[in-house]
């Protein structure tokens, strides 16, 4: 429930919000009265809302005419004909998009991996082994199409996979340059089997190691969104969004190979919070495990890291204000139900003894740490992060741009958004809320 019970009308409300007399008439701001914001929102019905231009029709009558004493129910024997072209006629669509714009020479490389790569999530296995490769998904090479290997600049490159990621349901693409320093960020082994830069032509698990390519010298980190309203109120803790996260994934290598390029799949051989602070998509947090992003705040559920050979343009990391802001918010820590996130000041080493004495963390950075031995993966890490708030738009881009430069308002902003209830909702007021299409609510949509 609300902790907001002072009984107001609805003139007072509107008036508060400084719209009272903009045009609204005396009658729609009078009584009835509702009590808190709980009465506000129980006062919306299941019925759809139209515009005041839309004519509601009697049911059964639509404004196409229907005569139900002979309409039958289509019976599914018969047999369609198949779709042909016309002799002679080959395929018109290429040959009107040419008449529409003559220098069109027809479907590139990029165009066909972009529309195959679309359907690659349902072809193949959830995750791709390590060298790329999807059970059940043959991912044709630029030969096999009788077609050139695409090439363009590090910059082209990135605006194409930019675009084809965000087109799959990314939200960030941004590279990290395998150098000296960052190949330390690839685990050293897996088991007893370790990882071996080698002068490789193709990345190989043999039985004794995984072999990454020399040349292949550029991560690929991408994002993915939480479903939004799911991670805020959820009537039980959501996976949805690594379904999604799987989906572009596949999508994403299916994409890479049928451009020529190799791509290793690094999402079990790193840790993601490096990739995602070295990139620039977001920055290291209190909420250790994840990274917060100025734009979707903690709501990044899948941050992957895809090893290419593709030349490409790095990107540079970024200081939003985010880890000073959580030096004094906590907000994600103090709600932790399992009381595994780090609630002192950045530190080299870990805080919980336990955790400490196996030494069961990445070592050499200064930061916060999640106690990944108790942490369960819920959501709440995810739905508490001030900078989620992505309703009321104006009011929050503003607190975004003041904790950049201003952190002395830090703290007042962490506790507003706590005071106005923010982050977790009730789950029983999911099912009578306006559920976005998909995953998100519009405001977290950002170019």
């Amino acid at each position: 429930m609300s902790k907001f019970h002072s009984t107001v009308s609805r003139r007072d409300f509107m008036k508060g919000l400084g719209l009272a007399g903009a045009g609204l008439g005396a009658a729609g701001l009078a009584a009835p009265a509702f009590h808190d914001m709980d009465d506000v929102m129980s006062s919306a019905t299941a019925e759809i809302k139209h515009p005041w231009y839309v004519k509601k029709l009697e049911l059964e009558k639509p404004t196409v005419e229907i005569d139900w004493t002979i309409f039958e129910r289509f019976d599914r024997t018969i047999k369609f004909t198949s779709r042909k072209y016309r002799e002679g006629q080959g395929d018109v669509s290429v040959k009107y998009m040419q008449d529409l714009f003559p220098d069109y020479k027809g479907p590139s490389l990029r165009d066909l991996a972009l529309a195959n790569a679309s359907s690659a999530s349902s072809k193949g296995r959830v995750s791709p082994k390590f060298d790329g490769s999807m059970e059940g998904v043959n991912i044709p090479t630029p030969a096999s199409q009788d077609m050139v290997k695409w090439q363009g600049t590090p910059e082209e490159n990135l605006r194409t996979l930019r675009s084809a990621f965000r087109f799959f349901g990314a939200s960030d693409v941004a590279v990290v340059e395998l150098t000296a320093n960052t190949r330390k960020l690839i685990y050293k082994n897996n088991g007893k089997k370790p990882y071996s830069y080698k002068d490789a032509d193709i990345p190989e698990e043999t039985a004794t190691e995984f072999i990454i390519p020399n040349k292949t010298k550029y991560v690929v980190f991408f994002s993915t969104l939480e479903a939004t309203k799911q991670a805020m109120q959820a009537p039980a803790p959501t996976w949805s969004g690594y379904d999604h996260y799987n989906r572009v994934t596949n999508r994403v290598h299916y994409f890479l190979g049928a451009l020529g390029y190799q791509h290793i799949e690094a999402g079990g051989i790193s840790t993601s919070n490096s990739f995602a602070a070295l990139s620039g998509v977001a920055e290291h947090s209190r909420a250790g495990h994840i990274a917060t992003s100025y734009k979707y705040g903690n709501m990044l559920r899948g941050m992957h890291r895809i090893i290419t050979d593709m030349e490409l343009m790095p990107t540079n990391p970024i200081d939003a204000g985010i880890a000073k802001f959580c030096e004094t918010c906590k907000t994600c820590s103090e709600r932790c139900p399992y009381e595994c996130m780090d609630m002192g000041e950045k530190s080299w080493t870990h805080w919980d003894a336990e955790a400490e004495s196996t030494k069961n963390y990445v070592p050499g950075f200064k930061g916060w740490r999640t106690n990944v031995i108790y942490c369960q993966f819920c959501k709440n890490c995810h739905a508490q992060c001030p900078f989620n708030a992505a309703d009321d738009a104006v009011v929050h881009e503003f607190v975004r741009a003041t904790s950049a430069i201003t952190p002395v308002f830090d703290g007042f902003f962490a506790t507003m958004h706590k005071s106005f209830g923010y982050g977790t909702r009730n789950p029983n007021d999911w099912w009578e809320t306006d559920v976005p299409i998909g995953r998100w609510d519009p405001a977290f949509i950002k170019p």
